[in-house]
């Protein structure tokens, strides 16, 4: 966003003072506690239902046109855009992509797994890497469950038991296949890992992040690939990414409106956003020869999966219930076993959060 200040400045002579906070607050921090200081808050779309009905954001309805945002939703990369909808109104703007997908080295493996039986067998060879702290493993069963076609809440329950069954099972045989310090690490750690050294050539269920794969950035470039999958389709994986939105606090909700406009343009986008780092929203800089020669195709590699993603539901409680279902998750994976009283404890842990 800063490689990108003075771009949207001169498109819309609006100049933004960015705060960064870290990946873990990104994804587990409520609005409520920092909304009050920013005009422009950076969102995760599971956030929006709970930051709504605490009054920290507004929507956009209110400051674009039914055009504009209809715009934005057929040029958003997958469900990204609609994936900022709740009680029929949009509340930020997808002006990044991402969803799980995996990264290999180039170098080191001409070809990388894409079918999870074959990721199995190169990780008992010590050859992959799979970031699964809670949050990470709660992705993870998210992903595969949805893969084995119930996804999280398709069901009148929140998990369809025989298919948690599968997914908890695959998880334990692959945690038992891969290093120990899987078990605390993200998809940063594994990216990290993969480029400064040689001892692994792929990781597995890791949100995308376009730098690894532009020259110079680590030692050794990664290239970005489809998520695994059971059937060869590359469906199913959860979808992150990161959105825009308006504080209710702003004292200048129409130029925050416009200042976010111009980050979703795609002068900006395939401009200094995407050079300066980013991942955009945009999809046409997905489908970009310029965008993809300067990431070893990540964008062209990866839209699959992004474009058959599985969102999360908005629903009011959903950050904590994940949280404590990743918690629940770790415990399993720790101890390599689970029983029905585990399944039932994360069904269980549905109506203790969900407040709607």
């Amino acid at each position: 966003m800063t490689a990108a200040d003075k771009a949207i400045e001169e498109l819309s002579g609006i100049s933004i003072d960015w705060k960064a906070r870290s990946l873990l607050d990104f994804g587990d921090q409520p609005l409520i506690e920092f909304y009050k200081d920013f005009d422009l808050i950076i969102l995760d779309h599971p956030h929006v239902p709970d930051a709504v009905v605490a009054n920290t954001i507004i929507p956009f309805d209110e400051l674009l046109t039914a055009e504009e945002l209809h715009q934005l939703s057929i040029s958003s990369v997958g469900p990204s855009h609609d994936s900022y909808i709740y009680r029929g109104k949009q509340w930020a703007l997808a002006i990044d992509a991402a969803a799980q997908v995996s990264a290999y080295r180039p170098d080191l493996i001409q070809s990388p797994p894409t079918l999870w039986d074959d990721v199995l067998s190169l990780a008992k060879e010590g050859k992959v890497l799979w970031p699964h702290k809670p949050v990470d493993a709660f992705c993870s069963f998210a992903t595969l469950i949805a893969q084995f076609g119930s996804p999280l809440c398709s069901t009148n329950s929140f998990i369809d038991k025989h298919t948690a069954e599968k997914a908890i099972s695959f998880m334990i045989e692959l945690s038992q296949s891969v290093p120990s310090f899987c078990a605390t690490s993200n998809p940063i750690d594994t990216a990290e890992r993969l480029a400064e050294g040689s001892d692994y050539v792929i990781g597995v269920c890791m949100f995308g992040y376009s730098n690894y794969s532009r020259k110079n950035f680590r030692k050794n470039l990664l290239k970005y690939y489809q998520i695994p999958s059971f059937d060869g389709l590359a469906r199913g994986s959860i979808l992150g990414g990161a959105g825009v939105g308006i504080s209710s606090a702003s004292k200048n909700p129409e130029l925050a409106a416009r200042a976010a406009m111009a980050m979703c343009s795609k002068e900006i986008q395939v401009g200094d956003y995407l050079t300066g780092g980013g991942q955009p929203g945009d999809v046409s800089v997905w489908k970009d020869a310029k965008a993809n020669e300067l990431t070893a195709d990540f964008f062209a590699n990866t839209l699959s999966t992004l474009e058959g993603a599985w969102v999360r539901p908005r629903i009011l409680g959903w950050p904590e219930l994940q949280f404590s279902v990743g918690n629940v998750l770790t415990r399993i994976l720790n101890a390599k076993a689970f029983s029905a009283r585990d399944l039932q404890e994360i069904e269980d842990l549905y109506p203790q959060f969900i407040k709607e």
